[in-house]
Order: C-alpha cells, then sequence, then structure tokens
C-alpha cells in the first residue's frame, strides 16, 4: 500500500513541478500527505527528505524544490528496493519450513 501512493504522489509532485507555472500549495500538500505515509511504515529516510522539501516549497523555489524532488525519489527508492527485498525473502520463509 505505502509503495504504491508513495509512488503515486511523487509522479503527482513531478507533474506539478515540471509545470511551468508552479501550484506550490499542491506540491505542498501532496509532500505534507508522503511526510505522513513515510512516517507510518517507518520510512525515517524519506520522511527527513520530505521536512527538507517542504523548506524550499515555502520559499517557492522550483530550482530547489527540483533539487530536493531529486532527494526524495532517491531515498524513496532505496526505500522501495529495501522493502521489496524483504517481501521477497519473506515469501520464501513457508517454504523452508516445509524442507
Amino acid at each position: 500500500m505505502f509503495l504504491h501512493e508513495a509512488d503515486m504522489m511523487l509522479n503527482d509532485i513531478t507533474s506539478l513541478m515540471n509545470l511551468p507555472v508552479v501550484d506550490f500549495e499542491m506540491v505542498g500538500e501532496l509532500v505534507h500527505q508522503l511526510k505522513a505515509c513515510s512516517s507510518s511504515v517507518g520510512a525515517r529516510k524519506v520522511n527527513l527528505a520530505c521536512v527538507h522539501f517542504q523548506q524550499f516549497y515555502e520559499g517557492k523555489s522550483k530550482e530547489r524544490c527540483l533539487m530536493a524532488l531529486n532527494v526524495l525519489r532517491n531515498e524513496f527508492y532505496d526505500v522501495r528496493d529495501r522493502l521489496q527485498t524483504i517481501m521477497q525473502v519473506a515469501s520464501y520463509v513457508p517454504m523452508l519450513a516445509f524442507d
């Protein structure tokens, strides 16, 4: 659930940031939602990247927001990869119990 929702939010944020005129209020709402979502699953680095992003959209700096978005995206991809690995390993555990 987290992975899907966070991925959708990142795509929406990216789309908003690529517009000629950025709706920083909407970007802020999405970053806030992503921050809450990441906090609920313990994705600390994603949460911290959201906090840093908030500082830049409040200042309405498109350039800095784009840099913060890249950091946020990288942190999310790292968490996503780790969670996917955990889910893959967990799927093998029941099979090992019967060996």
